[in-house]
């Protein structure tokens, strides 16, 4: 994502200024908490490639295929606590892959040579922006803003390449949690994510293009983590 690391950056910042300000006003780390998760999700998406001419005419080789896939990945998370309410920052430290796609076209509908295009894509820097709100002594609704760099990684025969995109969205999840006396607990968490559409147009070809719709995700967490 092209403003991600900038985010971040701002985000780190105004975190640590913040935490420095308590830090001076209470000399302790009281409300702070961080953690490591791992996150086995599903996920899906509508994949499309439409094909113009440059009058706006199809050449009949538009596309549309949807997908499901699992990956599982590890996180860091860091949050703070106000009451009732955590806010918190989750960073996945592992990319999210799609399994690979084979389809063979034709460079020209007619006459054309019968060319192999191969593609799969990663969600890269998949971050999440959340509160934790508590419903009960032990229980959660979480409500998050996500944020992810979609890098593709293809081989066309066709020709051409396609850049990478970013997406946000918003998830929502439940949780519970188990404290120990020593600070440290253990919870188990199960979310929902919504991805806003993405599109690329080819490198080689402005009129080949393709869009992303319907991309939701659904993952469910095992997290450890210490409170201060």
């Amino acid at each position: 994502m092209k403003n991600l690391k900038t985010r971040l950056a701002v985000l780190a910042i105004s975190f640590v200024s913040f935490l420095g300000i308590q830090t001076a006003n209470s000399a302790s780390l009281e409300g702070l908490s961080v953690g490591l998760g791992y996150n086995s999700g599903a996920y899906m998406g509508t994949g499309k490639e439409t094909s113009t001419s440059g009058a706006g005419t199809a050449r009949g080789t538009d596309g549309k295929e949807t997908g499901v896939f699992t990956d599982s990945v590890a996180s860091a998370f860091v949050e703070y606590n106000v009451g009732i309410v955590s806010f918190g920052v989750e960073y996945y430290l592992e990319d999210i892959e799609t399994p690979q796609n084979t389809n063979k076209q034709r460079d020209d509908v007619e006459s054309g040579s019968l060319k192999t295009n191969t593609v799969k894509a990663s969600f890269e820097d998949h971050t999440t922006i959340y509160a934790n709100v508590n419903i009960t002594e032990n229980a959660y609704v979480k409500l998050g803003y996500v944020m992810a760099d979609v890098a593709t990684e293809e081989s066309l025969g066709t020709g051409g390449a396609y850049p990478n995109v970013d997406t946000d969205g918003y998830t929502i999840g439940v949780g519970v949690q188990h404290n120990a006396d020593n600070g440290f607990f253990v919870r188990l968490e199960g979310t929902v994510s919504d991805y806003d559409d993405v599109s690329a147009s080819n490198s080689n070809e402005a009129d080949k293009k393709v869009s992303v719709s319907n991309m939701y995700g659904a993952a469910a967490s095992l997290k450890v983590g210490k409170s201060f």
